[in-house]
């Protein structure tokens, strides 16, 4: 076996050929993170991450918090699974059919999956869509994928609203089945940060007073707690999934208008909506298949148009206490 050294410009070269497009484009890396999760079936999150950086390095020096964030987009889309522990699963492939076109949900590298269903993908960021949808059934059966409704892929009918009934149930939770104090921190101290609202808004800030709390996990993934008030390290609290995370600052920002706008532009026969933050899973699911998000906005900013602009405004606000701001 003979080797030989590839220059740094070569191994761009070799990339892009590799990933049809820039390698340090959203759509190439998200595919080299689903080929890594694909190809093992399952792996720890941080070093699948790991893995990706390392097999870019000689090309592209890339910054680890893009990768991180990447990697949330692929879990929220469903292309990979995160079980806890850290633990990202491969899934299998999912369709859902909307009029004359198509979502794919899959950990299948997009190329891959596009030869084995026979038919064109065209990526944007984290998401995939396919135009054709002629014998899509039996293309999706081929590869023991199945076709999923809409409504069901979105998972709205089993999510509740983000109020102050949810609050409640959270509440409910941490007196029948709370955690010891700082039992989440075996392996060191978490930098905690709480939930908090002002008359300006609400972000994350480091406290020692809160009820919605998150940290980051000291090998890869987030951790998400509720308590009644202090710092899961010094206070019985219950873990929450990041769907319940999102739809517990959701429902406490309703207190505050600042924090609970949704800002609508309007240029011609498009719509352009501004989200306050991250959604629960349902919501995004359920936007994501009647919007187009907009370009580096990180799933704050989305493309609608004007025929269902009555329709995606009045359900973010009935579901997430939004107040609907035109500018």
């Amino acid at each position: 076996m003979t080797l030989s050294h590839v220059t740094r410009e070569e191994a761009v070269k070799r990339l892009a050929q590799g990933q049809a497009g820039a390698p340090d484009s959203i759509e190439a890396l998200c595919d080299l993170v689903r080929a890594e999760v694909h190809a093992r079936k399952h792996a720890p999150r941080a070093a699948t991450l790991s893995r990706v950086a390392r097999l870019l390095a000689p090309a592209i020096t890339l910054d680890e918090q893009r990768l991180d964030e990447l990697c949330d987009a692929l879990e929220r889309e469903g292309d990979v699974m995160l079980n806890p522990g850290g633990i990202l699963y491969a899934t299998p492939t999912r369709v859902v059919a909307i009029e004359k076109s198509a979502r794919v949900f899959s950990s299948l590298p997009t190329r891959a999956l596009a030869k084995a269903l026979g038919r064109d993908i065209s990526a944007k960021g984290a998401s995939r869509t396919m135009t054709s949808v002629d014998g899509l059934t039996e293309a999706v059966a081929k590869v023991s994928g199945v076709m999923v409704p809409p409504e069901a892929w979105a998972g709205l009918d089993r999510s509740p609203n983000a109020d102050a009934a949810f609050l409640s149930k959270l509440d409910q939770r941490l007196e029948w089945q709370p955690l010891g104090a700082g039992s989440l921190e075996k392996d060191g101290a978490l930098e905690w940060r709480a939930w908090q609202l002002t008359p300006e808004g609400a972000r994350w800030r480091r406290s020692s007073e809160g009820q919605l709390w998150w940290a980051r996990a000291r090998f890869g993934g987030h951790h998400r707690a509720w308590t009644a008030s202090a710092s899961p390290a010094t206070s019985p609290f219950v873990t929450l999934s990041p769907d319940d995370a999102d739809r517990a600052r959701f429902a406490l920002s309703r207190k505050v208008e600042a924090a609970s706008v949704l800002r609508v532009e309007r240029a011609g026969k498009r719509v352009t909506i501004e989200l306050p933050g991250w959604l629960p899973r349902p919501e995004y699911r359920w936007l994501s298949l009647h919007a187009v998000a907009v370009a580096e906005s990180k799933g704050m900013r989305w493309e609608i148009s004007t025929d269902s602009e009555d329709q995606i405004t009045k359900l973010l606000s009935e579901r997430l206490g939004l107040t609907v701001e035109a500018t």
